[in-house]
């Protein structure tokens, strides 16, 4: 893969609304997994764990437990928790886990603080997301990071998640009818600046 073919994966990337209804091939599943894998961790402890949701009846318990905790919600938290509860509905769906005992395991952990081990463990679990979420494009899959139904108890309880496992995201995936097109327009001009912040860039 070329310099350019990497930037274009990177371009085509999208939060999908909608999936289509075709299950995700095993080879691309197995594929966004492996790239979550090798993705760069603080202090190299990978603590990522995957939870792959197949079972249909499962995950419309899931999407029914989700909207449940909106109920007595104002309606602006209803009405974006009513689209995104689909999103569990989607053909391919992992949920992305995290052992937050391999924090304690930091060099310096106890120096550092719990602050910034916590902020280490979080970045470390975004880059895994993200390998998962470049690798999926490649493969021709739509993908969606929602991050609040993972964090609710009775998500927990339906998937079984130990108490000392955290819940961080899921990812839902399917397959895309043709690859995204992007443009200049989808992102604000670069930022950048010399040797100091607010310096302007030669």
């Amino acid at each position: 893969m070329t310099e350019a073919d990497l930037l274009d994966v990177m371009r085509r990337r999208r939060s999908a609304r909608v999936h289509a209804a075709q299950a995700v091939p095993a080879a691309a599943l197995n594929a966004v997994l492996e790239a979550a894998r090798w993705a760069p961790s603080a202090a190299n402890r990978q603590p990522w764990e995957f939870v792959a949701i197949d079972d249909h009846a499962l995950k419309a318990a899931l999407r029914t437990a989700f909207l449940d905790e909106a109920q007595d919600r104002d309606p602006r938290y209803r009405s974006v928790t009513e689209k995104q509860a689909d999103l569990l509905t989607a053909p391919g769906l992992i949920l992305v886990c995290g052992d937050p005992r391999t924090k304690e395991r930091y060099v310096n952990a106890t120096a550092i603080g719990a602050a910034a081990q916590e902020e280490l463990f979080l970045l470390s679990m975004g880059a895994a997301i993200q390998n998962l979420l470049l690798m999926a494009t490649a493969h021709g899959l739509t993908s969606t990071w929602i991050a609040r139904p993972a964090r609710l108890p009775a998500i927990r309880g339906l998937l079984g998640v130990p108490e000392h496992i955290r819940a961080i995201a899921f990812v839902a995936l399917g397959l895309a009818a043709a690859p995204p097109i992007w443009d200049e327009h989808m992102r604000r001009p670069l930022v950048r600046y010399a040797n100091r912040y607010g310096t302007p860039a030669p």
